[in-house]
């Protein structure tokens, strides 16, 4: 019997699974994941840069990222491609009422997008 909700299964990563772009370059399945400023504040951009190990079907990623401590929407930034493996964009996250909040999701890798990069990033107010 089927309702309202959605009987379909998703696949949730712990937290820990994340990978922390404010401390390092992320890596997973030969891409490569870096912010320009390890520091992340409210609506200060920030470049966000990945690298595929081969060229890809598309000239563009999207990074889809929600609060941890606040449900604050989704945010959501599109990567557009920069040479044949790079793709970039400039990450500014809204303000919080919190001194600091973590920002959890993915980029989505490919146009079927079954493919994501799971990563977060730490803001903290200026």
């Amino acid at each position: 019997m089927s309702g309202f909700f959605s009987t379909a299964s998703s696949t949730t990563i712990a937290p820990a699974a994340y990978c922390s772009l404010n401390q390092q370059t992320c890596q997973y399945e030969g891409y490569q994941a870096r912010l320009g400023n390890p520091d992340v504040h409210p609506l200060h951009a920030n470049t966000l840069t990945v690298t595929a190990p081969q060229a890809l079907n598309t000239d563009t990623l999207l990074v889809k990222l929600k609060g941890v401590e606040m449900n604050m929407g989704e945010y959501r930034l599109v990567l557009k491609q920069t040479d044949k493996l790079t793709y970039q964009g400039q990450l500014m996250l809204p303000v919080c009422t919190e001194d600091s909040m973590t920002w959890a999701g993915n980029i989505t890798l490919n146009a079927d997008a079954n493919t994501l990069f799971p990563i977060k990033v730490r803001m903290e107010r200026l």
